[in-house]
């Protein structure tokens, strides 16, 4: 697994990512930082208000992001996204300094999301072009696992940092604030090492001229229609090739588990067993240990299975998991279910990666990992108001129960449907 790090632009790619996804989390818990300055009584409207921000540039420009990226020298859309994302960290204290107003924080919260949607477009479309095809499968690995261990770092300094009192007497500026420079400044040297990174790209294939515009709204029409050309290009890809259609109705599953978890889990934790935010917090880092087990178990031994059968499985394990909530009595008995749970997690982001980048041609990657991110964006949303609607019609026990069978039968039927005969050795998913 580690190995794919000798290759020298695939570590440098390795290490700016580690660094952006750092910063990343400052940038978050700086955001929630400045919030907290606020009344209580306004926490909320804020934390909701904040997450739509965040949220709406996926919602709105996800699929065109991925036809743009596409078109686009992906190092250099790399390169100028993190650049940006510096000088947006930059701004936003600057802005709030000026006008004590939450809303011009907000317009630079969504630029810089709407960055980081183009960004982490191309980011996963580059990485076949940085490594060979047998390598893919381990370096998913390996930025999986730096990855997971970048978010709860970063999770981890930001409240330390945030909530550091001393800031005021060194240096005259709150703790929130000294996050989004230190956020800047890791935007800043992950784009030097993406720049000075050496990766040979095709030139992608040149488009048809267009008409001669006769005025804006014919040349808008126009573009509009061949980006929609170019998504629905990219949608019948995968209902053609038949492991880009498996890797995107996982998603079905994903969204199923993840709304489980969002609606029902965190309430549990946090209210029924009466642990609070505390508890929530300390499952939250034993999960992230169990991500990062995951992510390393499947890049040493994952080859020697079929990468269709790994994630089936794990969803299975994931249900089991979801299904074992409502009886559970003790700290320890959630701790050791949610490891389980985060080792099972991991996997299925990582072979969801491999699939696409082996299977999706080089002109049509970046269009696959927008479509997947705006899918799981939007369909989170509304799964969250579905089982939220559910728990209130029946016992919270029984939505456990529902829920984590829908889950596992799915997956059962995923491998009739999709792995069945095909063994599990080693396949063409993983040569």
């Amino acid at each position: 697994m580690w190995n794919t790090l000798k290759r020298r632009d695939f570590s440098i790619f390795t290490f700016s990512q580690t660094i952006s996804q750092f910063g990343d989390k400052l940038d978050y818990i700086a955001l929630i930082g400045i919030i907290g300055i606020f009344p209580a009584s306004r926490t909320p409207i804020l934390l909701s208000q904040l997450m739509i921000f965040m949220t709406l540039p996926i919602i709105l420009f996800g699929p065109i992001a991925g036809v743009l990226v596409d078109r686009w020298h992906k190092k250099k859309v790399l390169v100028v996204c993190d650049a940006l994302r510096m000088v947006c960290a930059l701004l936003i204290p600057a802005l709030f300094a000026v006008t004590s107003n939450m809303y011009p924080v907000y317009a630079v919260v969504f630029f810089m999301f709407l960055l980081t949607l183009f960004f982490n477009s191309a980011r996963g479309a580059i990485i076949p072009n940085l490594i060979s095809k047998k390598e893919i499968l381990p370096a998913n690995s390996v930025l999986n696992f730096v990855g997971r261990g970048a978010t709860f770092l970063g999770m981890l300094a930001g409240g330390l940092i945030v909530d550091w009192p001393l800031w005021y007497r060194i240096i005259g500026m709150p703790g929130w604030a000294v996050a989004f420079i230190l956020d800047a400044i890791t935007f800043g040297t992950s784009a030097v090492l993406l720049y000075v990174m050496k990766v040979t790209l095709p030139e992608p294939p040149q488009l048809e001229e267009h008409l001669r515009a006769r005025s804006f709204l014919r040349l808008l029409v126009d573009g509009l229609v061949r980006v929609w050309n170019e998504l629905r290009h990219a949608v019948q890809m995968i209902f053609r090739e038949r492991n880009l259609g498996f890797a995107m109705s996982t998603i079905l599953l994903m969204i199923i588990a993840g709304t489980v978890i969002y609606v029902l889990v965190i309430p549990t934790v946090q209210q029924d067993m009466a642990w609070g935010t505390r508890g929530v917090g300390v499952l939250a880092a034993i999960g992230a240990i169990g991500l990062l087990g995951g992510a390393y178990l499947v890049g040493v031994f994952g080859h020697h299975f079929n990468l269709k059968n790994i994630i089936l499985v794990c969803f299975i394990v994931i249900g089991g998991a979801l299904f074992s909530f409502p009886y559970l009595k003790h700290f320890w008995q959630f701790g050791i279910t949610v490891f389980i749970a985060g080792l099972a997690v991991s996997p299925v982001f990582i072979g969801q990666d491999t699939l696409i980048h082996r299977y999706a041609d080089e002109f049509i990657r970046g269009r696959m990992f927008s479509l997947r991110d705006w899918l799981l964006s939007c369909l989170m949303a509304s799964g969250a108001l579905f089982v939220g609607f559910v728990a209130a019609l029946i016992t919270k026990h029984l939505v456990f129960i529902i829920f984590s069978i829908l889950l596992i039968g799915l997956a059962i039927s995923g491998w009739f449907a999709f792995a069945r005969g095909q063994g599990t050795a080693v396949s063409s998913d993983n040569a």
